[in-house]
């Protein structure tokens, strides 16, 4: 049944048998090629797809414990997904196991869509947490919790079951869990169990953070602990008045469907509101702010040391951020801090899910760490505890983008910034400002991991600029200590990839060429796109482009470019889409493509294809429908056809509502021009997908059979994320012979169809 859903894509109009004919008598070799499904190039995708692109046996979550001693990290096997927990001691070079997973999971429906909204596909031991001292570590598989003593590397069971979202107090003796939408408080040595709120349904939830939040705000968190581990902070999530979806799967329709509460743009969000009650229980204390006025929560800091509880907030358009004192004593809320842009605002980085939540408190009290880009680029400012500025930390001239550690004794910082648009490096500068000490010097994409308290030694992340992919122990000035140990097999393939500039807009480009590039030979091209918003596609991280290396291998040049509208450059370049997220990057794909077929002969831009996922797929649809005479086939995976049916936090923050700005939303939406597809056209989509709703997908191709307009149909089973590695493989493999066939020789849809 795999095989036949490779081999016979769904189509309407356009038999499978017929597109296998005329490929064979077209491109007889090409198809060959694709079809064999054999070494070396048809294994190829294979390898990638069992190995998760090499990723699988790599260290995940790495941190030193807070003396510096150990490191505690995830690793799967090589070929496996499945998590344990491992403890690694740089002094002798060893690794421990300190806990496997023990049962088959079983997740729950609240459980399925956490893991979603953090793109979290892997098994085991998903996550852990340490205490404040090092001494305990609480770690998660499924709906069970285990407890670890890092000392002796006893592992005991926590009582009760169906645990979600666990948070461990400070002091490492209790957890803070969500159970039945409800939250719990577990004392972790005598398994007493404590609920500290009742009421709880599946829309109205306590401890959790609402879809928005999780989907498009980078906030997992709906449960915090004080300083102290004697008050929790919880959010209340209210999605009675959101909207119903529901998702049926199809290969189990004794089912029955899954209502999800689904806030499309325009219409209404979930109603939050933030409660402080005592870990051993009684009654909820609210904090106050106008959730009206500011529905969004951005993030929730409750720093050790003399700072207070502290908010970020934003409202509904987010072009206004507040950042809000909370007085414990009476849940009032000061504006220490206000942030306006007219397009949208960014919130504060963490470094891609690693880094400081910011603001960053000093520990007397006294100011805190903040980042605006107010001044075109990113910038780390200190500012007096009243919110006035006292000064910025970093140059303009080096964006910032993740604040990793602040050692008050000391007086520094260390960050993780930009020093060239394609490359991240870790820097440690003066906390009342001066010269940035680079601590990384190796070029490719960092990211620093350091354990509360321990400023003398950090975890460095990096993929690098010469295809390594390694996790390093480093000491406060950046030599290397140890190396963490990892299991993953070495690729069999081998990038080669030129980084460059294209077009009069000096867009960031990257060249992909065939491990068998024989200049003078004139190569088929492929676009590999995103060209959206929140996503920069061109990074000197050449392991992360093993599948485009795999793709230019069977006879390809691909090729990314970076446009207006995409992140990392500064803030115009990224705002310049505003209430118009198609017109301004298909055309600076196109002149990204044109410049670089005028300075590179072997580009045949006559053969041209172009394929993307999510914001890709909704370009690659918009691409092959609008520039026919540039892109002669399409393969759009998972598309947003209608922004009107994407969620409110992402559309609206580009787009407004479609009551205020309709005809941004008509221009932006992809069944205005579907009428005039006349190229090739794959769409690939999961059916049960909960972030973009196949009901995207369906308008579309009902457009198409409306206007006429022949097209191709794959059906994926499963969500926005494509695990099963055989699945994954055989559609990596069907958009493979899509390209062949139709960017090889251009044809239009009426000679292919009937």
């Amino acid at each position: 049944m795999q095989t036949d859903f490779l081999m016979l894509p769904f189509s309407l109009g356009l038999r499978p048998r017929r597109l296998i004919r005329r490929a064979t008598l077209s491109l007889p070799g090409l198809l060959l090629a694709a079809a064999a499904h054999a070494a070396p190039l048809g294994q190829c995708y294979a390898d990638l797809a069992a190995t998760r692109n090499f990723t699988l046996g790599l260290p995940r979550h790495a941190q030193p414990t807070p003396d510096g001693h150990a490191v505690l990290f995830l690793r799967s096997g090589p070929r496996d997904t499945t998590l344990h927990l491992w403890r690694f001691d740089p002094a002798s070079g060893t690794e421990t196991e300190l806990a496997r997973p023990t049962a088959t999971e079983s997740l729950s429906v609240e459980e399925k869509a956490r893991r979603e909204r953090a793109r979290m596909s892997l098994t085991g031991i998903t996550d852990f947490a340490l205490s404040d001292n090092g001494q305990t570590a609480l770690v998660s598989q499924a709906d069970r919790l285990k407890q670890i003593d890092i000392a002796t590397g006893k592992v005991s069971d926590v009582a009760g079951r169906g645990w979600i979202a666990p948070r461990l107090s400070p002091d490492g003796t209790h957890a803070a869990v969500v159970r039945d939408n409800d939250v719990h408080v577990v004392t972790l040595a005598s398994g007493h169990i404590t609920r500290l709120t009742h009421g709880g349904t599946e829309i109205l939830t306590h401890g959790l953070a609402e879809f928005a939040a999780a989907e498009e705000l980078a906030r997992p968190d709906g449960l915090w602990w004080s300083p102290d581990g004697q008050t929790i902070l919880y959010e209340e999530a209210d999605s009675s008045g959101v909207e119903k979806h529901y998702i049926t799967d199809p290969q189990h329709p004794a089912t029955q469907p899954v209502e999800f509460r689904y806030p499309r743009a325009g219409t209404a969000n979930a109603r939050i509101r933030l409660g402080l009650v005592a870990r051993d229980g009684g009654p909820t204390h609210w904090v106050q702010w106008d959730n009206t006025a500011f529905p969004y929560l951005a993030r929730a800091v409750w720093p050790k040391g003399h700072g207070p509880l502290t908010l970020v907030v934003l409202n509904r358009a987010q072009t206004e951020e507040r950042v809000l004192r909370v007085d414990l004593a009476t849940g009032q809320t000061t504006t220490l801090l206000i942030e306006r842009d007219p397009a949208w605002i960014n919130i504060s980085p963490s470094g891609d899910g690693r880094g400081r939540s910011l603001p960053r408190w000093l520990p007397d009290g006294s100011g805190f760490l903040w980042a605006a880009e107010r001044n075109g680029h990113w910038q780390l400012e200190l500012r007096h505890a009243d919110g006035t500025l006292n000064h910025a930390i970093t140059p303009a001239s080096l964006p910032f983008v993740s604040l990793d550690d602040v050692d008050p004794k000391a007086g520094t910082v260390t960050i993780t910034a930009n020093p060239d648009r394609i490359r991240t490096a870790i820097y440690r500068l003066p906390l009342q400002g001066g010269a940035p000490v680079l601590l990384t010097p190796e070029a490719g994409l960092h990211g620093a991991t350091f354990a509360d308290g321990n400023h003398t030694r950090f975890i460095d992340s990096l993929s690098g600029a010469d295809g390594s992919a390694v996790t390093t122990l480093r000491d406060t000035d950046g030599h290397v200590l140890a190396s963490v140990p990892a299991v993953a097999e070495t690729p069999t393939l081998t990038p080669h990839i030129e980084y460059t500039r294209a077009g009069t807009r000096d867009m960031d480009a990257m060249i992909i060429r065939p491990a068998g590039f024989k200049p003078g030979q004139h190569y088929p091209v492929v676009l590999s796109v995103y060209a959206g918003p929140g996503y920069k596609q061109v990074l000197d991280a050449p392991r992360q482009y093993l599948e485009s290396q795999c793709m230019a291998d069977h006879g390809f040049i691909v090729i990314s470019v970076d446009g207006r509208g995409t992140p990392g450059r500064d803030h115009d370049w990224e705002r310049a889409t505003k209430n118009n997220l198609i017109d301004l990057p298909l055309q600076d794909q196109i002149d990204g493509l044109t410049a670089l077929g005028r300075r590179y002969p072997e580009l045949d831009l006559n053969h041209v294809g172009v394929h993307g996922w999510s914001f890709g797929g909704y370009f690659t649809a918009m691409a092959t429908i609008r520039r026919p005479d540039v892109f002669k086939a399409g393969v759009a995976g998972a598309p947003p056809a209608d922004f009107a049916d994407y969620d409110t936090a992402y559309t609206e923050r580009y787009l407004g509502t479609p009551q205020d700005d309709p005809d941004g939303y008509r221009v932006s939406n992809v069944l205005t021009y579907a009428h005039a597809l006349s190229r090739p056209l794959l769409i690939m989509h999961g059916l049960t997908d909960d972030n973009v709703y196949f009901e995207n997908t369906m308008k579309m191709t009902q457009a198409f059979i409306t206007a006429g307009r022949p097209y191709n149909l794959l059906l994926l089973p499963g969500t926005h994320m494509l695990t099963d590695p055989i699945l994954r493989a055989h559609v990596d493999d069907a958009r493979e012979a899509l390209s062949l066939i139709h960017i090889s020789e251009p044809t239009s849809l009426q000679l292919i169809s009937y």
